[in-house]
């Protein structure tokens, strides 16, 4: 599985704590434990891609056992010639086959190669992922570029591409991309995920609803977290019946929901039972992300207003 990323820059800086009066749960508040929450599923979904072993490439990188001759070999060559553009592209490509521990040596020989003018696209391919895994998403992005002017229908390259424009905060960008991989690949799940998360994060909110009621028809775990999106938008928009209703609806009560942490969804539920007043189950939904969570000072608040609320109805009931 390919894409989102899951998972940062692109949230605002928080300007007001948290209130816990009479109307504790604002709009700032929501916008910003929607933010949180969006921001952690998709950090989580990307590096549970990330851990995924890339697949082989139709331009062909030798197999395991040979690498250390053939490294050998390009280094041999490069000792009698060192502008010998195929010795570094071969030097630079084997050693991003060979592992993270070698990718500051593959990206010398392989930047050395491209400045020598030197067009083969596994320099594009290798650098765009070594790029992304230092962190460095600007050149990863335009490495992806420059792979696609090769191979544009290739699906691998064209998500990764779409994940960084979104992690990047380039939100109609990566709409663009999962648009047009969803052209290509209708019927694929995880393109439609990201397409809804992209969608959401340019604010075209219509659209990113209809996509997440698409995402839901398939079923299991993207129906699941199909309903985690729907609820945040519901309580973003102060809509906290419907909000909670779809925080229900993950079932996280029944087995983990895969890319999102179980307190993030209690988040979300504590905060929309607690706007409509149903503070037995709001302080059930807090003391479960205590539970996950036991030094989350936001949610020993939350747990504190509640229980207080609480006894107030109770004692508002007996008079």
């Amino acid at each position: 599985m390919t894409g989102r990323t899951a998972d940062e820059p692109r949230l605002k800086p928080v300007r007001h704590p948290w209130h816990f009066g009479e109307s504790w749960v604002n709009a700032r508040t929501l916008s910003w434990g929607a933010g949180l929450l969006i921001a952690a599923l998709f950090c989580g979904l990307y590096f549970m891609l990330r851990a995924k072993p890339l697949p082989r490439r139709r331009v062909d990188f030798p197999a395991p056992p040979q690498l250390n001759a053939q490294i050998s070999s390009a280094q041999e060559r490069l000792k009698v010639n060192p502008q010998d553009i195929s010795a570094l592209v071969e030097l630079g490509t084997l050693l991003f086959e060979k592992g993270k521990d070698s990718y500051v040596d593959a990206i010398s020989d392989l930047e050395e190669a491209r400045d020598l003018g030197a067009l083969d696209p596994r320099i594009f391919y290798c650098l765009g992922i070594m790029y992304q895994e230092e962190g460095l998403y600007p050149f990863a992005l335009t490495e992806y570029q420059r792979f696609l002017r090769h191979y544009p229908d290739d699906k691998e390259i064209r998500l990764l591409e779409a994940k960084l424009y979104y992690r990047m905060g380039l939100f109609p960008e990566a709409v663009g991309e999962y648009e047009r991989l969803k052209f290509t690949n209708p019927s694929d799940a995880l393109v439609e995920e990201n397409l809804g998360l992209s969608l959401w994060g340019a604010k075209q909110m219509d659209r990113a609803q209809a996509s997440f009621d698409q995402l839901k028809t398939y079923g299991g775990d993207f129906a699941r977290r199909a309903e985690f999106y729907k609820g945040q938008i519901a309580l973003e928009a102060g809509k906290f019946q419907e909000a909670a209703d779809s925080f229900a609806l993950c079932g996280i009560a029944s087995a983990p929901l895969p890319g999102i942490p179980d307190e993030r969804v209690y988040t979300g539920l504590g905060m929309a039972l607690q706007k409509l007043g149903r503070y037995d189950e709001a302080k059930a939904a807090w003391e479960a992300v205590l539970k996950a969570t036991p030094k989350d000072l936001k949610a020993q608040a939350a747990l504190r207003e509640v229980v207080r609320r609480q006894a107030a109805a109770k004692r508002s009931k007996k008079k």
